[in-house]
C-alpha cells in the first residue's frame, strides 16, 4: 500500500500532467483551426484554458501542505520546488494561449494566407511538439532518456525562434498600417513565447530528477 505521502505527491504530479493535457488539446484544436483557416474553433480551443488560475492556486496550496507535513529533503525537496515554479510557467503558457486567440479572431481579415501556411503553421506545429514532449517529460525518470527530451524540446524552440524572425521579415513587409504590423506580430508572438516556456519547464523537471543545476539554454 503506497505511504500517505507517496499518494499525496502523485496527486500533485497528475494534476499538473492534466493542465498540461488541457493546453495539448486546446494547441491540437488551434493547429487543426490554422490549417483551415477557421476561426470558429477557436472558442472550442478557448474552453481549455478556463478557470487555469484557481485550478493552479489550488495546486500550489496542495504543494505547500505536502512541504508542510513532510518537510521533504535532498531530490523529492527539488521536486516540490520545481513543481512550484512550474505551475508559474504552465499560468503564463495559458495566458499567452489566451491572448493568441483573441488576436487571431482580430487578425484573420488582415493576414494573408501565406503567412499562414508557411510560417505560422510551421512555428505552431514546433510549439505544439515542444508541448507533447514537455508534458511527457514528467513521467520519465531515466537519465539519457531524460536528456534526449530536452534536447529534442531544445530544437523544436530554436525552430520557432527562427520561424518568428522569418515571419517578422513577412509581415514587415507587407502594405499595410503599422498599427495592423504590430497587432500581427504580437499575436504570433504569443506562440514563440509558449515554446520558450517549454523550456523552462523542461530545465526544472531535468533539474529535479538529475540533480546538478538549472541549465542556460
Amino acid at each position: 500500500m503506497l505511504s500517505n505521502y507517496v499518494k499525496e505527491r502523485e496527486t500533485i504530479k497528475n494534476e499538473l500532467k492534466a493542465i498540461f493535457a488541457n493546453l495539448v488539446h486546446a494547441h491540437e484544436i488551434l493547429n487543426i483551426s490554422i490549417k483551415e483557416c477557421d476561426t470558429t474553433k477557436f472558442q472550442e480551443a478557448k474552453t481549455y484554458t478556463m478557470n487555469m488560475s484557481n485550478k493552479i492556486n489550488e495546486i500550489e496550496n496542495y504543494i505547500i501542505k505536502v512541504l508542510a507535513l513532510y518537510s521533504p529533503e535532498a531530490r523529492e525537496l527539488r521536486r516540490f520546488v520545481a513543481y512550484l515554479k512550474i505551475t508559474g510557467e504552465l499560468l503564463r503558457m495559458n495566458s499567452n494561449t489566451k491572448s493568441f486567440i483573441v488576436g487571431c479572431i482580430d487578425i484573420k481579415d488582415i493576414i494573408n494566407d501565406n503567412i499562414i501556411n508557411d510560417y505560422l503553421l510551421p512555428l505552431h506545429i514546433s510549439t505544439l511538439n515542444a508541448l507533447n514532449m514537455t508534458k511527457e517529460m514528467i513521467d520519465i525518470d531515466e537519465e539519457d532518456e531524460l536528456q534526449d527530451m530536452f534536447n529534442k524540446i531544445v530544437v523544436e524552440e530554436h525552430k520557432t525562434d527562427d520561424l518568428y524572425d522569418l515571419i517578422e521579415e513577412q509581415v514587415l513587409a507587407l502594405n499595410i498600417e503599422y498599427k495592423s504590423i504590430n497587432q500581427i506580430l504580437k499575436t504570433f508572438r504569443k506562440i514563440e513565447k509558449i515554446a520558450d516556456r517549454t523550456i523552462e519547464v523542461a530545465n526544472l523537471l531535468l533539474y529535479y530528477k538529475v540533480g546538478g543545476q538549472l541549465q542556460n539554454i
